[in-house]
């Protein structure tokens, strides 16, 4: 009985690929508990259970690109330097935005005329942004750390902006601009390896 539940649940269709498939051809007004169930072929009350309202919706893509990014495999990253981990685990997020990006495109557009359509995503960010300082093997408290995660969330909306427009295939475009920004940040935002400490032999080799 057990498999035959996991089979159910595996076919069953993805309410939050739906949604955003919904917004980019009727943008963020069209998408309703109804418009999700017909698209979808479900009971309402199932649609509802798992994204009652249009916040729930983008609650869930930040739980789910967040759950992408804790995936990475730590021996990846090890041995990196901060801002190559970041730039890492940034890419990981927008890999994982990949098949939301036209609707996200549309909701961006969508979002000008009522900038609060994103307040759930923008305060989710802060959540994201201290998960990406912790995996890069960064202080996520403290003042340093705040100011660290504003430098940090310009970055990653830069390159959002250019991700949106990038049309090549391995998004080339996308990394280039990514690279560029976290480089101009390195110092500022403290991202700089730490320089290893010398021995005292080393030390002592040094001239008077």
């Amino acid at each position: 009985m057990a498999s035959d539940s996991s089979a159910d649940s595996a076919s069953e269709p993805d309410l939050l690929t739906i949604a955003f498939a919904l917004v980019a051809e009727r943008g963020w007004s069209g998408v309703s508990l109804m418009a999700l169930a017909e698209r979808a072929d479900m009971p309402l009350i199932e649609v509802y259970r798992q994204l009652p309202d249009r916040r729930a919706v983008l609650r869930a893509l930040s739980e789910r690109i967040d759950q992408a990014m804790l995936e990475v495999d730590q021996g990846e990253l090890e041995g990196l330097p901060p801002r190559d981990k970041l730039f890492e685990l940034i890419m990981r997020r927008l890999d994982a935005l990949a098949p939301f990006r036209a609707g996200l495109a549309r909701l961006q557009r969508d979002a000008r005329r009522d900038p609060c359509v994103l307040l759930p995503i923008t305060c989710r960010l802060e959540r994201s942004l201290r998960l990406m300082q912790e995996l890069a093997g960064l202080r996520s408290h403290g003042v340093r750390a705040r100011l660290q995660r504003r430098a940090l969330l310009a970055v990653y909306l830069r390159a959002l902006r250019t991700w949106f427009v990038d049309d090549s295939g391995d998004l080339a475009k996308t990394m280039a601009e990514l690279d560029s920004l976290l480089r101009r940040i390195e110092r500022l935002a403290g991202l700089r390896a730490p320089r290893p400490q010398a021995s005292p032999d080393d030390e002592a080799m040094q001239p008077a």
